[in-house]
């Protein structure tokens, strides 16, 4: 009964050792085959989006780049299964800010395919300093800073600097020139030495700002339509100041509501601005419920 006990445990024993060869081969087949059969070399590189601001060549040599990079030593990447995907992503991220989103995706058994999402250019984001008449710079607003009556108004003059394209986002993503006029979304504001990427706008604030853009030419008068916007400048979160292509601004409040603000807006002008149009210096309603002009 023993030797019958030992016989089955060795033959248990032996079949244990060649599954476990068999399968140690079987893995190391599929190893080899995975990194050496050109059968499954990547060959061909798509590249899919609307290209304005990258090239479709720089991108796939980008990716030729990583994947002709040996993985260890002699170990080539040319295999669809080791080609490195994130580093492929990573670098062109890294090389174009205008591109929003990259996605590469293995397309058996040879190909590879970069998707690429490139950024919205809403408008062109500048840089200001605000001046005095007598030159004297005028302190870095505060979300507080919001005058509470026409009187604490003072006139000022802008020192304009950098300017950058930015998206939906309000991220800045490539320096721009200064552009005049209303076929373009202009916007001032502060900044502490931007940098490409940075969140320049809060999408809240670039949402309002559309809002007044499509809600103006809404409004209609006994002179026809308000004159449009030539730009907007973003003082504090409760102070927005648009410039009209007349000359004079009309001041928001981000906080309340931007359909509120236009219909008080439209009510003032018919009631009493609209016989001032050829003096008049701006329009406030950032305060609820009330409208101040002159």
């Amino acid at each position: 009964m023993k030797r019958r006990l030992k016989k089955v445990r060795r033959k248990s024993s032996l079949k244990r050792i060649i599954f476990a060869g068999l399968f140690f081969c079987l893995l190391a087949g599929l190893g080899y085959l995975a990194v050496w059969w050109p059968k499954i070399w990547i060959e061909d590189v798509q590249v899919e989006g609307k290209a304005v601001y990258y090239s479709v060549t720089n991108i796939k040599e980008i990716a030729w780049q990583k994947i002709g990079r040996p993985l260890w030593r002699k170990v080539p990447r040319q295999s669809i299964i080791l080609v490195p995907i994130y580093q492929i992503k990573k670098d062109i991220l890294n090389k174009y800010p205008e591109i929003k989103t990259v996605e590469v995706v293995r397309h058996l058994p040879r190909s590879l395919v970069i998707k690429i999402e490139e950024r919205d250019n809403i408008g062109v984001w500048c840089q200001v300093e605000r001046r005095s008449p007598d030159s004297q710079l005028v302190g870095s607003p505060t979300p507080n800073s919001q005058a509470t009556s026409t009187e604490e108004i003072i006139e000022e003059e802008r020192k304009i600097g950098e300017c950058f394209y930015f998206d939906r986002q309000g991220i800045i993503f490539r320096e721009a020139p200064l552009i005049s006029g209303s076929l373009v979304l202009n916007i001032y504001g502060v900044g502490q030495s931007p940098q490409i990427r940075d969140e320049i706008i809060k999408p809240e604030m670039i949402k309002f700002i559309l809002s007044i853009r499509e809600g103006m030419p809404k409004i209609k008068t006994a002179y026809g339509s308000l004159p449009e916007a030539a730009d907007f400048e973003i003082i504090s979160f409760e102070d927005l100041r648009m410039t009209t292509a007349r000359g004079w601004q009309i001041y928001f409040n981000p906080e309340y509501s931007v359909e509120k603000q236009l219909r008080a807006l439209e009510v003032a002008w018919e009631d009493e601005i609209k016989d001032s149009i050829n003096s008049l210096e701006y329009i406030d309603l950032r305060i609820e419920g009330r409208v101040y002009y002159r």
